[in-house]
């Protein structure tokens, strides 16, 4: 608001028309970019500000809190480092093979197949005695018949010895069913066995990256103190540049090292002088205390 802005806006209010609520709204928007002003101020001058005595407090602190911000984001930056590293290195353990995993896994493999294919042969033979169950039922019924005629005795003695074939035949069956049983038992054990190292070479691996994760852990917890440090540094730095602006702005011609330090923000200070004067005119019209 300029001053003719201002005495026509007065000259209205005269007659009723107030506009309370724009006055307050407009010296609410100023006050927020003469507040900014300040800062950026502060910041572009803090540094040159040692000799103004007023103005020490906030200099010597601005000088710590950005030491102590520049070491901190030293440190954080040292601590995002090491957690990429920690990070690659879990990756690694939980995806590395070796060798001796790698032999494992294949003769796994191989017994699998192996089992596999015994156990195809065990359901053959099983398939076959059911056959010859079947058959040996049959060649009995025959000779039941044929010894009730009186007759063929050739040819029930044929079938006793087609009979006897079976038997024999069965026993083998038997014979051999057994010896795959007990090699598919041994075969069990075997992949039991391999199984358990396996387990054991990856529990090996999770114990590893578990011993990683919880120095992960504690980096995460120390980054996070640490952002909340760089949080509160550049809280108060922040202020303390306001702090610095608005004054070099305030006494920047009642105050010879004030102008000195801002002549080349002179703009910036001019402007900031007319946003005060503005926010203060907005007040008066809205009869804000």
């Amino acid at each position: 608001m300029t001053p003719t802005t201002y005495y026509i806006a007065l000259i209205a209010k005269s007659f009723g028309l107030e506009r309370r609520n724009k006055r307050l709204a407009d010296a609410s928007s100023e006050m927020g970019l003469l507040r900014e002003a300040e800062y950026q101020l502060g910041k572009l001058l803090w540094e040159k500000i040692e000799g103004i005595d007023e103005l020490s407090v906030e200099y010597w602190n601005l000088r710590k809190y950005v030491k102590e911000h520049h070491s901190h984001t030293e440190i954080m930056h040292e601590l995002n480092d090491r957690l990429s590293v920690l990070h690659e290195t879990r990756a690694e353990i939980l995806n590395e093979g070796s060798t001796h995993q790698e032999e494992l896994a294949q003769q796994r493999a191989d017994l699998l197949l192996k089992l596999e294919e015994m156990a195809h042969k065990r359901d053959s033979l099983v398939r076959r005695a059911k056959d010859i169950r079947r058959i040996h039922e049959g060649h009995l019924t025959k000779i039941e018949v044929l010894e009730r005629d009186g007759h063929h005795t050739d040819e029930v003695t044929a079938v006793k010895n087609d009979i006897e074939a079976l038997k024999e035949e069965f026993r083998s069956l038997k014979q051999q069913r057994t010896e795959i049983a007990e090699e598919l038992e041994k075969g069990d054990h075997a992949l039991d066995e391999i199984d358990g190292k396996l387990q054991q070479i990856k529990q090996e691996k999770r114990d590893r990256a578990a011993i990683v994760f919880q120095e992960i852990g504690g980096i995460n917890r120390q980054l996070s103190d640490i952002r909340s440090e760089i949080g509160n540094c550049e809280m108060q730095i922040r202020h303390l540049q306001a702090s610095v602006g608005r004054y070099i702005s305030r006494y920047y011609k009642r105050q010879p090292r004030c102008g000195e330090v801002a002549q080349h923000q002179r703009a910036m200070v001019e402007v900031m002088r007319l946003l005060r004067i503005s926010i203060a005119m907005n007040h008066k019209l809205s009869d804000f205390k």
